[in-house]
């Protein structure tokens, strides 16, 4: 993630920074994107780069994030989840939400395009472990935390595992799907359809 610094500089040398780099990735790749190019193209001395981000990985997930929260997917929104205290209208409620935000996601292709860049480098990966890190850091996670362990208090959601390792796992499936869904493998609405389920699987207390 950036250093402290990047939050105290101007906002259109961090909207600047963040544009040309998320086209830089988007168009080449991480692991084919420049560093060095990107810099060039903000029009800045490579020492204040490294002023706001130690590498290109932390610049990677930063742009990343941004573009996540500046299409409304990135986690789950307490507020458009109502807790209901019927498991039935609980589970209708998850599943809305899921479907909307992958909806949304397949709606925007530099988010896509980051996101193929995720799912090629694999859940090995430093900065696949980075951005988790930083997403359990987000309150968008605590979101997610409060509407299942509303979840749990109506016995809709299973207490035998810890969250946080359900949403992790979770993840790793999220990208799976992500995969097949760019490699052809399965639509857009098959690749939904399937997180819900799995989801439903992963997390609803067992009978």
């Amino acid at each position: 993630m950036p250093l402290a610094r990047y939050e105290s500089i101007d906002e259109s040398l961090k909207t600047r920074i963040l544009d040309v780099s998320k086209h830089e990735f988007s168009d080449n790749g991480f692991e084919g994107a420049s560093y060095n190019k990107i810099i060039q193209k903000i029009g800045i001395s490579k020492g204040s780069m490294y002023y706001y981000f130690e590498n290109k990985e932390d610049l990677f997930v930063t742009c990343f994030l941004d573009e996540a929260r500046a299409t409304g997917t990135l986690g789950f929104a307490k507020a458009s989840s109502p807790l209901t205290e019927d498991k039935a209208t609980y589970w209708d409620s998850i599943m809305a939400i899921s479907s909307k935000q992958w909806n949304d996601a397949f709606q925007h292709p530099i988010l896509m395009s980051l996101m193929r860049q995720l799912v090629s480098l694999g859940t090995d990966h430093p900065i696949f472990h980075k951005l988790n890190a930083e997403c359990e850091g987000l309150s968008g996670y605590g979101d997610i935390m409060a509407i299942l362990e509303h979840g749990i208090e109506i016995g809709a959601i299973r207490d035998d595992v810890p969250l946080n390792v359900l949403i992790r796992m979770n993840t790793e499936y999220e990208v799976w799907l992500m995969q097949e869904t760019q490699e052809g493998c399965m639509s857009e609405q098959q690749a939904i359809d399937k997180f819900f389920k799995m989801f439903k699987q992963l997390f609803e207390a067992r009978r």
